[in-house]
């Protein structure tokens, strides 16, 4: 991708739970083309996506509703509802800054298909995998009893992929 600085008016996509923006049309499409190659030609100091979720939490998160404090953490900037959530990625990084090489854009508790990220509710980890959700209490019914919900989203775990809500 182009030297250029993003456009946050400009072309983007979602790819792992991150938006990720571009300097000018065909840097998009090439991203679109091998998305893990790109992300992992991050600019060293600056974060080249911003993730969609509270990483803590899980919750869908906006620009608008998440506290002035971030975190740029392996190229990716983590926005949070809270301090208090902030505080706990600020010490377990790792922990809470994990991007996973396989998702389930489905919720296997409301048995819905998730369209992309940004229609996601929120997220929970679960084996290795970010199951996406459509809505609270389908996260909390998930977190309480996975084994209960596991087989039915089987069909729908693969790689991360572009999930982007508005082709541009």
């Amino acid at each position: 991708m182009g030297a250029g600085e993003a456009n946050h008016e400009g072309p983007f996509r979602d790819y792992n739970s991150s938006r990720y923006w571009f300097c000018c049309e065909g840097c998009d499409a090439k991203f679109e083309k091998e998305p893990a190659k790109y992300v992992e030609l991050r600019t060293k100091g600056k974060a080249s996506g911003v993730f969609m979720f509270d990483p803590v939490s899980g919750d869908r998160l906006t620009h608008d509703k998440a506290i002035a404090e971030f975190i740029d953490y392996k190229g990716i900037r983590f926005l949070f509802a809270n301090v208090e959530n902030r505080n706990k990625f600020d010490k377990e990084p790792a922990k809470f800054g994990v991007m996973p090489k396989k998702e389930a854009l489905y919720s296997p508790v409301g048995k819905e298909v998730i369209p992309t990220y940004a229609a996601a509710n929120g997220f929970v980890n679960h084996d290795g995998v970010r199951y996406y959700m459509c809505c609270r209490g389908c996260e909390t019914k998930f977190r309480a009893e996975p084994g209960k919900y596991l087989a039915d989203g089987e069909k729908y775990i693969k790689a991360p992929g572009i999930a982007t809500e508005v082709a541009q």
